[in-house]
């Protein structure tokens, strides 16, 4: 439980949080006075609060299936609500009244500086007008308690006080850590775009070697270059983006094998992938691209297929793992006991890389060489 908990905080926004938070103590809360009010026998509370329960589950249900946050927002008038009806319906009692200081409570937290102002301010003219009713409609009661209402009012003022104080400092907390996170963002594009920029010229440089070695020097040279590459892209695409967190797998994927395509000049590749909308963090990403680099170039340097050469990736999120399926459609056979036994640097790179993401590896031929990888952490949805 505590960890359900501890997730559903760590993976909704603030608003979110409190709307549900909101809702699901306010149901328990008139649950036990419900119980209470029953067994002293006093039904007319009772009924109310059972009311309440009804519709505050009913409006909390539909938040959660509709994720219509403002509609939750405003739908915690079912709280001010149930007091009035209380207050009226118990004689103008004043525990009933003290409850009413607590609700502008929901509207500072749920609501921007000037709505919740406005809500307090309408919900305080009700109680008010309320007041006066009991006091010409009542007798004995502390309505007409000079100490008492007097104590009331000071709550009451209080209460605003607070409001504002409250959203003084959130919005000033709000501007710190907004100016902070922007000169923090602009860092990281600045880090992200000097490394890009420094793994373009050793790219570079592997290219231009390449042009002017022996065909085995060049094709060394060459796959190089394309490591270097999937880790240039990398860092560019977080250049380009808001999000420094997570890069999406379909966008990296099918762009670092447009590359690989052209450097080998293989226009007549059909390359197929599908991602399930998964997104990455940065040094997995980088442990992906290299072993994507690896099977892609293997597929165009050894596969052969006389009608045309196809490319099949999938990457989805299975519960907390990640598997990445990929595939051509061969039609030479391959022993795959000599490609796991190989001693090229290739498939070194491709099993190292593999238990650096404390991954599982499996490698078999069915109309095509198959590579599935298991692995897990850090992992999102975009």
């Amino acid at each position: 439980m505590k960890r359900y908990i501890q997730d559903f905080i760590e993976n909704n926004d603030f608003q979110k949080v409190l709307i549900y938070g909101f809702y699901l103590t306010f149901i328990a809360v008139n649950a036990m006075a419900l119980i209470i009010d029953s067994l002293n026998d006093n039904y007319t509370s009772a009924v109310i609060e059972l009311i309440t329960i009804i519709f505050a589950g009913i409006i909390f249900w539909r938040t959660h299936t509709t994720q219509k946050l403002t509609f939750g927002a405003y739908g915690v008038w079912i709280g001010p609500i149930a007091v009035y009806a209380l207050i009226i319906f118990s004689g103008f009692a004043y525990w009933n009244f003290y409850f009413t200081i607590l609700i502008p409570l929901a509207f500072y937290t749920l609501f921007p500086f000037r709505l919740s102002f406005m809500q307090t301010g309408i919900h305080f003219l009700i109680v008010t007008i309320l007041m006066i009713i009991g006091y010409f409609v009542t007798y004995d009661n502390f309505l007409h308690n000079i100490d008492s209402l007097s104590a009331f009012v000071i709550s009451m003022i209080f209460m605003t006080a607070f409001g504002v104080f409250y959203h003084a400092n959130m919005e000033n907390s709000y501007n710190k850590l907004y100016k902070s996170n922007l000169q923090k963002e602009i860092l990281l594009k600045e880090v992200h775009h000097r490394v890009k920029n420094n793994l373009n010229v050793l790219g570079s440089i592997f290219g231009l070697q390449a042009m002017r070695e022996t065909s085995r020097t060049k094709d060394i040279l060459l796959h190089n270059k394309l490591k270097i590459e999937s880790m240039s892209m990398v860092h560019e695409m977080l250049y380009r983006h808001d999000d420094f967190s997570d890069i999406d797998f379909y966008t990296y994927s099918k762009t670092l094998a447009i590359n690989i395509l052209e450097l080998f000049e293989k226009n007549d590749v059909d390359i197929n992938i599908k991602s399930c909308d998964v997104s990455l963090p940065l040094d997995i990403m980088l442990k992906i691209g290299l072993i994507l680099n690896e099977m892609i170039t293997n597929t165009l340097k050894y596969c052969i297929n006389d009608i045309k050469l196809s490319i099949y990736i999938l990457c989805e999120r299975v519960n907390h793992e990640c598997i990445l399926k990929y595939h051509d459609n061969g039609q030479k056979y391959l022993d795959v006991g000599s490609i796991n036994d190989s001693k090229g640097i290739g498939m070194k790179l491709i099993r190292l890389t593999t238990k650096e993401l404390s991954g599982n590896l499996e490698v078999y031929y069915d109309s095509g060489l198959h590579y599935e990888l298991t692995f897990h952490g850090g992992l999102k949805n975009a």
